[in-house]
């Protein structure tokens, strides 16, 4: 198989990519990001305990979906 590589449009062929050191990183921010990936997981979590839970205690009681 001879597949050619396409080059990029023209629009895209003059950026350019650079990273610069900061003195001090984002640390505060990179924190703040993982509690709050943290905390919505934990309330996803509850959210689908939650729902086996009542859906078990349903099916305790011999209740039928329809």
């Amino acid at each position: 198989m001879n597949k050619k590589t396409k080059a990029p449009p023209a629009r895209m062929r003059t950026y350019r990519i650079r990273a610069e050191m900061k003195e001090t990183p984002d640390v505060d921010k990179l924190a703040q990001l993982f509690i709050n990936m943290a905390l919505s997981r934990a309330r996803a979590g509850r959210a689908d305990d939650r729902a086996a839970q009542s859906t078990s205690r349903q099916d305790a009681h011999g209740e039928v979906e329809s």
